[in-house]
């Protein structure tokens, strides 16, 4: 199985820590089938969820289909303890 937060956050990072949820998943299971895997929308859902749980992320609403992505960690800091 490969990490697919962590790929989440790579991708997000590649794209100057912004992009939109779909061009975000699309990138993301491009990723994926290079490891000849596959991911679901419900499983990127869930990885986003647990991101933004997590304080890598924050997601927003702009339209009624469409959301921001934004990673709000420095992924290049280490933290405390």
């Amino acid at each position: 199985m490969f990490p697919l937060e962590a790929l989440i956050l790579a991708e997000l990072a590649r794209l100057k820590g912004v992009a939109r949820d779909k061009e975000l998943f699309e990138n993301v299971r491009k990723l994926v089938s290079s490891f000849n895997e596959e991911v679901s929308v419900t499983q990127f859902k869930k990885a986003l969820m647990t991101l933004e749980i997590r304080g890598y992320i924050r997601v927003e609403s702009v339209k009624r289909d469409t959301r921001m992505v934004y990673l709000v960690r420095d992924l290049n800091k280490q933290e405390p303890g």
